[in-house]
C-alpha cells in the first residue's frame, strides 16, 4: 500500500520561507484565498493508489508547496500525518480559513457553526417519586348524594360468620354498569355543607376494600367475592367502580394555573392537628381549575395585636378611644407549610402535607405558593 507523507512538501516550503518573509506583503483573507486555491478546486477528492502528495495538492492549490498551510490532520486517527489510498479529502473553511480535512474508515467530518439549541428548563420544585409518599394517600372518595344513593349495595353475607372480610362471598343488589366486574366497597363517614350549612356539597366515603363479581342472579342481584378488605364490611355498604390510577411513577409538582384561595376543611387523621405526610381535605377542586400535582401553600391567619409602644404615645383621651374601639395592629400571616394535591373531585381535593413549620389545622388558608 502506498503511503503519502507531507514531509517532502514541507522541505520545499521551508526553502522558500525567507523569500515569503522578506518580500511578501500582507493580504486580506479574501485575497489570501484567491492566491492560494484553484478557481475550480473539488469539494472532495478520494486518494488513489498511485497518487503523490504533489499531485493531490495540485488538485486544490495554485502552488502545491503551500500544502502545509491548508492541511489539517485528524488528531483522533492513527498516523494522522499520513495519507492512505481510499482516504477522502475535503475542503472546509474554519473561521474563514481554508482547511483540507480527512475522512477515513467511515468517520464523518462535520463542519460546526453557531446554532440554537433548545433544552427544557428544570423544574423549580424537584420531581417526587410516587413510592416515597403513596403510603400517605387515602383511598377515600367524596361523591354526591345522588351517586351514593344510586350505587349497588351489599344485602347479605353468604357465609355463617358475622363479620365480612377477605375471602368471604356476599350478595349485592343494584343497577350494575355494563362490562364492569371489579368494585370498591365504601361506607359514609362525613358530610360537607356550604358556608350556611344548608346545602350538602359532598359525601365522604371511607374505603373498606374491593370485590369482584363471580355470578349473576335475577332482580339485579350479583354474587361477589371480597378480594381484599382493610376493615370489617357490613350489609348496606356501597359498591363503586374501581378508580383508575391517574398518577405516574413520578410526580412533577406544578403551580396552579390561576390564582386561587381556599381552606383546609378536614383532617383525615384522628388528631386535632396534622403534620408532614398527613392527608387533608381542601375546599378546592376541578371546578376551581385545580389539577393533580398542584402545590399549595398553607398560610397562617393574619394576626391583630395591641401596639403597646403606640398606645404609650397617646394622650389619655386617645388611649381610651383606642381601647373601647378595640383598635389593633394587623400583621400579615406567614407560610407554615406546603401541600401536594393528589386526588381531585368537583369541589374538593385530597392533599398530602409535604412540609410544615408548625402543626396544621382545620380552617388554615391555602393559596398559590
Amino acid at each position: 500500500m502506498k503511503v503519502l507523507s507531507t514531509v517532502p512538501v514541507l522541505a520545499r516550503v521551508f526553502s522558500c520561507a525567507l523569500f515569503y518573509i522578506v518580500f511578501s506583503l500582507p493580504f486580506s483573507s479574501a485575497q489570501a484565498q484567491n492566491s492560494l486555491l484553484l478557481a475550480d478546486y473539488p469539494s472532495s477528492y478520494t486518494v488513489q493508489e498511485d497518487d503523490t502528495l504533489w499531485e493531490i495538492a495540485s488538485q486544490f492549490l495554485q502552488d502545491p508547496e503551500r500544502w502545509p498551510e491548508v492541511w489539517q490532520p485528524d488528531p483522533y486517527l492513527e498516523n494522522a500525518d499520513l495519507i492512505f489510498p481510499g482516504d477522502i479529502l475535503s475542503m472546509n473553511f474554519v473561521r474563514g480559513t481554508p482547511r483540507i480535512m480527512i475522512k477515513r474508515g467511515g468517520r464523518e467530518v462535520t463542519s460546526l457553526g453557531p446554532q440554537v439549541r433548545e433544552e427544557p428548563l428544570q423544574s423549580a420544585i424537584p420531581a417526587i417519586p410516587l413510592e416515597s409518599i403513596e403510603n400517605s394517600f387515602t383511598r377515600n372518595r367524596i361523591v354526591s348524594q345522588e351517586l351514593y344513593d344510586a350505587a349497588p349495595y351489599i344485602v347479605q353475607n353468604i357465609g355463617d360468620n358475622l363479620a365480612i372480610g377477605t375471602g368471604d362471598e356476599v350478595y349485592a343488589r343494584g343497577t350494575w354498569p355494563a362490562g364492569t366486574t371489579s368494585f370498591e366497597v365504601y361506607r359514609p363517614s362525613r358530610e360537607y355543607f356550604d358556608d350556611e350549612g344548608e346545602v350538602l356539597l359532598g359525601l365522604e366515603l371511607e374505603y373498606l376494600g374491593f370485590a369482584s363479581i363471580t355470578s349473576s342472579a335475577d332482580d339485579g342481584v350479583r354474587r361477589l367475592l371480597i378480594n381484599n378488605s382493610s376493615k370489617e364490611i357490613r350489609e348496606g355498604d356501597r359498591l363503586l367502580t374501581r378508580e383508575v390510577q391517574r398518577i405516574g411513577a413520578t410526580i412533577f409538582p406544578t403551580e396552579p394555573d390561576s390564582e386561587i384561595e381556599g381552606r383546609i376543611i378536614a383532617l383525615l387523621n384522628t388528631e386535632a392537628m396534622a403534620s408532614q405526610l398527613d392527608t387533608v381535605v381542601v375546599n378546592l377542586g376541578s371546578d376551581d381549575n385545580l389539577a393533580i400535582g398542584d402545590v399549595l401553600a398553607v398560610r397562617k391567619e393574619d394576626s391583630r395585636i395591641i401596639d403597646q409602644v403606640e398606645r404609650e404615645r397617646m394622650d389619655f383621651r386617645r388611649r381610651m378611644q383606642a381601647i373601647f374601639r378595640g383598635e389593633r395592629l394587623s400583621l400579615p400571616g406567614s407560610d407554615i407549610g406546603t401541600l401536594l394535591v393528589y386526588k381531585i373531585f368537583d369541589q374538593f381535593s385530597y392533599a398530602v402535607i409535604l412540609s410544615s413549620l408548625e402543626p396544621i389545622g382545620q380552617n388554615n388558608r391555602v393559596t398559590n405558593p
